[in-house]
């Protein structure tokens, strides 16, 4: 979380973002670990790869594959495993 929260916060992430727009890089910014901009790997270029990578999230999780087109639609999404009653 802590690199997320430093991409969230740091002030030349946006810079950083635009640069890579100006070069056509072919995806975002992707911020390491350590928190340092770094390139991804050509496998994470890859967009065959990120939408499977997507629908196993997905399934992982238990929602339908439409699940963010139906939100955006403002349709209800419902878990495969149930909703938690506190």
């Amino acid at each position: 979380s802590r690199s997320a929260l430093f991409a969230a916060t740091d002030p030349q992430i946006p810079e950083y973002c635009e640069s890579l727009k100006t070069d056509e890089w072919p995806v975002c910014a992707f911020i390491s670990q350590g928190c340092h901009p770094i390139n991804p790997s050509k496998e994470a270029q890859s967009v065959e790869t990120s939408f499977e990578v997507w629908e196993k999230t997905l399934e992982m999780i238990g929602l339908p594959s439409d699940a963010v087109e139906r939100l955006i639609e403002g349709k209800e999404v419902r878990c495969r495993y149930g909703t938690r009653k506190d």
